[in-house]
């Protein structure tokens, strides 16, 4: 094998979804992981692919939107290649207008969705749901929109891995890697990466937000995902429901406990299809938030060769196309389309 050009630590959402472009580009890739690819929060249950409304338009929900859509095209090029499905579909999303203010919201987004999301997905006011799929609203009308997609964390990871495995990735799991800086390296490290960042810094650039979720046995494959006080509830395949997930700013450690307990308990009263569903699976992990809530994208400020790609915290996954396209746009073809608030840069010059 040739000695990679380029070395990408972290094998998560971000580093893998980055390797399989750069791959795609004619360069050679080694990842480097200190545990296993997937581990920590990109090895969820949720998969949640949620869009910002289609109001108060900016840089950064311009950007989701185009990740989101290109995620069809992403998802079957990477099984193609890999052999491996990452259980990806796009049902839409359902969510209760609690009151007239939100009755006039839903309106309006169902105006700015007809522009700003360019006939590719829509936004409606429904009457009614499904009676095998209902959550209560107190004014008997939801939202529903068509871009909100899911899929499998874990296997989308086990996707992407056996995909740039193909394509000739050298895969190496080291606990006590540390980088050499000798050639083209991408840090994808997510939270610890983030707190490292921050300690070479010296200045806090982002941190971790804890997030716990479940899994709950029941079949309703192919129904829309629902939102509701906060909580996404995701049918997935092999009949199954995640559901989640808490965002803890503070936590005494990375386990479950019963924050999630009572989630469950919760979302089991909102849903009467889960009232009686069994929990099969729990996860909990640190997400890595960046400062200003937007993904930490762009040249280390202090060294030469490396680029950061992190801060991924509840959106990563929907992201991780557009951000595998850009990063591999700056490194390989020097073309820069990096939005201005997702570079260290411009966090650092935060005060």
């Amino acid at each position: 094998m040739a000695t990679p050009e380029i070395t990408i630590y972290g094998a998560g959402i971000f580093g893998l979804s980055i390797a399989f472009e750069i791959l795609k580009r004619g360069q050679t890739v080694e990842i480097i992981e200190i545990n296993k690819p997937g581990f920590g929060s990109s090895g969820g249950v949720l998969g949640a692919l949620a869009p910002h409304t289609p109001d108060n338009w900016n840089e950064k929900k311009q950007f989701q939107f185009e990740s989101l859509i290109k995620q069809d095209n992403f998802w079957n090029e990477v099984k193609s290649i890999g052999g491996k499905d990452a259980q990806y579909c796009r049902f839409g999303r359902i969510s209760p207008l609690l009151d007239e203010r939100a009755i006039q919201l839903s309106a309006e987004r169902t105006a700015n969705a007809k522009s700003l999301w360019k006939g590719l997905a829509s936004w409606e006011t429904l009457d009614k749901l499904d009676k095998n799929w209902e959550i209560p609203s107190p004014t008997g009308l939801y939202s529903f929109d068509t871009l909100s997609a899911q899929l499998n964390p874990k296997k989308a990871c086990d996707a992407l891995l056996s995909a740039v495995k193909a394509m000739g990735a050298k895969i190496t799991i080291d606990p006590k890697y540390e980088s050499k800086n000798d050639k083209l390296e991408v840090w994808a490290t997510g939270y610890y990466g983030l707190q490292k960042l921050s300690g070479d810094l010296e200045k806090s650039i982002g941190d971790g937000v804890k997030g716990q979720a479940a899994l709950l046995a029941l079949d309703r494959k192919n129904y829309p995902q629902l939102f509701v006080d906060g909580i996404h509830i995701i049918p997935q395949e092999n009949n199954s429901v995640a559901i989640g997930s808490t965002s803890e700013i503070t936590w005494q450690h990375e386990n479950t406990d019963e924050k999630l307990d009572r989630m469950i308990e919760k979302i089991k009263k909102i849903c009467p299809a889960l009232s009686n569903s069994n929990v099969i699976n729990v996860w909990s992990g640190i997400r890595p938030r960046a400062k200003g809530r937007s993904p930490l994208i762009g040249p280390h400020p202090n060294k030469k060769n490396v680029f950061i790609a992190n801060g991924g915290f509840k959106i990563g996954i929907g992201l991780a196309p557009k951000i595998a396209e850009i990063t591999a746009d700056f490194l390989l073809e020097n073309i820069n389309h990096i939005p201005k608030k997702f570079t260290p840069n411009y966090l650092l010059s935060i005060k």
